[in-house]
């Protein structure tokens, strides 16, 4: 039973105060009364009057050398009385059960000398009141008859001494001696005549005790001292009212461009600054006047890093905005200013509010959703390193019949620009042709009869933003997938009735380029057939009459990278789940 404690125990600090300790402890029980002959303590231990009793205990400490102990006693006594004290023949013995349970109040003797938790040894009194109750028979001892028996309860009064050693600080070995004062005399069940003696009972022992519930340090007071500031050099410290004023037009049109105007009272201010605005997709900005700052913009955020802001008590700045291929709808654009001041960071919080009018510019980069601008949101710029251009005449001549591509450098809404001028502000070695589509005028270069040929010139551009487009029938295409049902395998089923296939990509609410996606699984966009469940556009490749082969060119795509490649089945051309 004791084995966890002493486990437990050598993990403890010695200097921890515990609340609580539980004991256990056996021992012998004697009755000092009238059927008894021996009364010499020490041979009466060693004799049949001794009973084996056990005894369980529960200590609260209430200081470092009070507590208040709870105990159960379960115990035994016998004893025989062979003469009287007048040498008359007795011949009575007894037999005798009993369980008490007593609260007493220790005192730690040693603990008035110092309160020492290390300390190895330490002796303790007790005394308190309990209850007891007892079954007691008396005997002759020469046939074992029965004489008298006693059963009842009663109050008694333990007291005793204590010395224990202290193993650890929670485990303690501990030697016990108690007298109970039950105050009757029949506690061996026989009544002296003319004596008005009670009988009193003993339990010596010996156990081990388990301290355990740290007590918290209780929280010392602070004790406040006035003192008087020294004013003599103290400065008084003003912050700064950061206030900031963008002056972000009302209202856009598609592709117009219009100025903001940002203006910041920063007082005195010096440190490092940053002007921070978060655009929805499909916002362009460009850098006009940064009034020192470091200009970016990047993933629609627009950045205006100052190192050290200007002097001046108030920052102007300015940037240009507008819109491409967004909803019609009023925007909200949050922001922030970020300084620091007195070495601490601050930040300032605004927004504001555009509304873009009318439609938006339908450029599509290849394979893009509707409304999906180029990385860096503007019209396609070029990079440097291209090649010089030859003036040309535009090319307004009609694609041949079928599907075509070329490569979209540039789209307006509601007015045209100059191919000659888009040629030779791009550097381009071809002519530009200019194509129509709901109001859109849209310029491109090149007319290739697949999408990999006109991505290949698209790259070798390096016109920032340029994306390949399609042409059906010498018609403008906004999206790629438009061609999706004249460009993909005609006849994906076999004639069986059953055919499993290899789906490798599923699209929700809108298609996905079939010429795009070839490209990148590199094989042509007539092995590709796109079908539809519910708002699900799927892709699917290959078809076999079982599905082990199926399973097998899964496997081939799955280790080309294609992870979501996995096998479906058609039942006469209608897809199974």
């Amino acid at each position: 039973m004791v084995i966890p404690l002493v486990l437990n125990a050598q993990n403890s600090n010695s200097d921890k105060n515990y609340l609580w300790k539980a004991g256990a402890h056996v021992g012998s029980s004697m009755l000092w009364g009238d059927l008894s002959d021996d009364q010499d303590p020490f041979t009466k231990m060693f004799s049949s009057q001794s009973k084996l009793s056990y005894e369980f205990d529960l200590q609260r400490k209430i200081s470092n050398v009070f507590g208040l102990q709870g105990s159960f006693l379960f115990g035994k006594l016998a004893g025989q009385r062979t003469t009287w004290s007048d040498a008359k023949a007795a011949g009575i013995g007894f037999n005798t059960s009993y369980m008490d349970f007593s609260l007493a109040l220790t005192a730690d003797i040693t603990a008035l000398f110092g309160a020492k938790p290390d300390r190895l040894i330490s002796f303790y009194l007790l005394g308190g009141g309990g209850w007891v109750n007892y079954d007691a028979k008396s005997y002759k001892m020469d046939d074992g008859s029965d004489v008298r028996s006693a059963k009842a309860g009663t109050f008694f009064v333990p007291w005793g001494w204590g010395l224990g050693f202290n193993l650890t600080p929670r485990l303690t070995v501990f030697a016990q001696n108690t007298f109970r004062h039950p105050f009757v005399d029949d506690f061996d069940s026989y009544i002296g005549i003319g004596s008005k003696t009670d009988d009193i009972y003993s339990f010596t022992s010996l156990g081990l005790s388990y301290k355990f519930g740290v007590k918290k340090p209780k929280k010392k007071k602070i004790e406040v001292v006035p003192v008087k500031p020294d004013t003599s050099h103290a400065k008084e410290y003003i912050p700064v009212a950061v206030n900031t004023n963008v002056a972000m037009p009302l209202s856009l049109k598609p592709n117009e461009l219009k100025t903001v105007n940002v203006s910041i009272d920063k007082g005195n201010l010096t440190d490092d600054g940053e002007f921070v605005q978060t655009f929805p997709d499909g916002f362009m900005v460009e850098s006009k006047d940064n009034a020192g700052g470091v200009f970016t913009y990047d993933n629609n955020k627009l950045s205006i890093r100052w190192q050290n802001l200007p002097e001046s008590n108030t920052l102007n700045f300015s940037y240009n905005m507008k819109v491409g291929d967004v909803t019609a709808k009023t925007y909200t654009i949050p922001g922030t200013f970020v300084y620091t001041e007195e070495n601490q960071i601050k930040v300032k919080q605004f927004k504001n509010q555009v509304m873009v009018e009318g439609p938006a510019v339908a450029a599509t980069q290849g394979g893009q959703t509707q409304g999906e601008q180029n990385k860096e949101g503007k019209t396609a710029e070029p990079q440097n390193g291209e090649a010089g251009a030859t003036p040309v005449t535009p090319n307004t001549s009609t694609a041949p019949a079928g599907i075509s591509y070329a490569v979209q450098v540039a789209a307006v809404y509601g007015g045209k620009m100059n191919p000659m001028g888009l040629q030779k502000q791009y550097h381009l070695n071809e002519s530009v042709t200019e194509s129509s589509y709901k109001g859109y005028n849209n310029y491109t270069v090149g007319n290739f009869e697949t999408y990999q040929a006109a991505d290949e010139r698209r790259k070798g551009t390096k016109v920032r933003g340029a994306y390949v487009v399609a042409f059906k029938d010498g018609q403008y295409q906004p999206h790629l997938y438009y061609v999706n049902a004249d460009v993909m395998d005609k006849t994906p089923f076999l004639e069986t009735g059953t055919t499993y296939k290899v789906q490798v990509l599923a699209n929700n609410g809108r298609p996905y380029a079939i010429v795009k996606l070839a490209a990148k699984l590199g094989v042509n966009a007539n092995e590709l057939y796109e079908d539809k469940y519910a708002n699900w556009y799927q892709y699917t490749l290959g078809k076999y009459s079982t599905a082990e082969e199926a399973a097998k060119y899964a496997k081939e795509l799955r280790a080309k990278g294609f992870d979501g490649a996995y096998v479906v089945k058609f039942v006469n051309g209608k897809r199974t789940r």
